[in-house]
């Protein structure tokens, strides 16, 4: 694997190049390049680019990519791109940041709020009771703030149609 015609091809903004070769990376687990992996994760602000490093990230399984990737997932760079950096957290143990992931299921797209939804289903026996509990308290407050702003939306309606 020659990451300097990766670098190149990334320097270039010849993406689609770059993404096929990270993905060879990832099906053929390419150890030895995680750093140059996790630097480019870091450092781009192309989504697709980052989606596909992320990817091969999680198909290598290399640990020391969870905590980069947690990284980005908190980045507001990245909002509105997270269901694939979601995705690649399956291949790890991320049952360290299950509030994290639980406030995903409101703040979050729809494809996040589901991918989410999916990594909690795959962790949640092993969450101890009084994070279960915590996360409980979030989401019922988020349900009650939504009743909160469909009461308004409908008298808001009612405003209108009264015309």
């Amino acid at each position: 694997m020659n990451i300097k015609d990766l670098e190149q091809k990334i320097d270039d903004n010849r993406v689609d190049d770059a993404i096929c070769i990270i993905e060879e990376i990832g099906e053929k687990k390419f150890n030895d390049v995680v750093p140059f992996l996790i630097n480019k994760l870091e450092s781009t602000d192309n989504h697709m680019l980052r989606n596909a490093i992320a990817l091969a990230l999680s198909d290598i399984g290399s640990e020391e990519a969870l905590e980069p990737i947690i990284n980005m997932l908190k980045d507001p760079k990245t909002k509105g791109y997270r269901g694939t950096l979601l995705a690649a957290l399956e291949a790890f143990d991320y049952s360290q940041y299950f509030e994290m992931i639980v406030d995903f299921l409101y703040e979050g797209n729809f494809e996040v709020s589901r991918k989410s939804l999916i990594l909690i289903e795959s962790v949640v026996k092993n969450i101890p009771d009084e994070i279960i509990k915590k996360c409980i308290i979030k989401i019922k407050n988020e349900i009650e703030n939504l009743e909160e702003k469909i009461d308004f939306l409908s008298e808001s309606l009612s405003v209108l149609t009264e015309k």
